[in-house]
């Protein structure tokens, strides 16, 4: 558990100078569960009616959705050392994307109204939930960015930059969805940076 506790110590201080009491720690932990995913499985679906945050601990985990063909876009990777849940959560209202674990992941998920009851009682929570909105909105901002005024090649790049080995862990096909590409232009742009500068 220990060594649980630490490493949840440190997820939380990439989103708040913060420090939680260990004894808050500790009740987190004890109203959590630490469970393991398998390659492939399905965290969240959509139409799923969500009220758990997940603390990832081990892994990566891929967001995605269906557009109205039913193709597979993926919306974001998220890392371990994180915080992740749909973005209903709060009014738990069904989920409009999917969650999946493109690699073997361990989280501990915890009951997000029993969070915001120890909330009540510890002020430093609320700076941890602060930062992890202010997080999830930076990133939604940066992609749509992306989106909007960075080439196929530069989104790539940028992929690479973010979560390095990033090509080892995510299939190609993943990956081009994610930059809004196919995966024969994905090829394209990964055999010109090596011709260019060996990347």
């Amino acid at each position: 558990m220990q060594q649980y506790l630490e490493q949840i110590q440190a997820i939380i201080r990439n989103y708040t100078k913060a420090s939680v009491p260990a004894s808050v720690l500790e009740e987190l932990f004890a109203i959590g569960t630490v469970r393991a995913f398998r390659k492939g499985d399905l965290i969240i679906s959509v139409g799923e009616e969500c009220n758990i945050l997940y603390i990832l601990l081990q892994g990566l985990v891929r967001k995605f959705h269906l557009d109205a063909s039913g193709n597979d876009i993926t919306h974001m990777f998220l890392q371990e050392n994180s915080f992740f849940s749909t973005d209903f959560v709060m009014i738990r209202r069904p989920s409009l994307c999917c969650f999946e674990a493109v690699e073997e992941c361990l989280t501990l998920t915890i009951d997000y109204g029993k969070v915001q009851q120890v909330m009540e009682k510890e002020p430093t929570l609320l700076s941890v939930y602060v930062g992890i909105l202010e997080n999830t909105l930076q990133e939604k901002l940066l992609r749509e960015n992306a989106l909007l005024s960075m080439s196929a090649t530069e989104r790539y790049l940028d992929l690479k930059k973010r979560i390095p080995g990033i090509e080892e862990r995510v299939s190609q096909t993943h990956i081009a969805s994610y930059i809004g590409i196919t995966p024969v232009s994905l090829s394209r742009i990964r055999r010109t940076l090596r011709e260019e500068n060996g990347c």
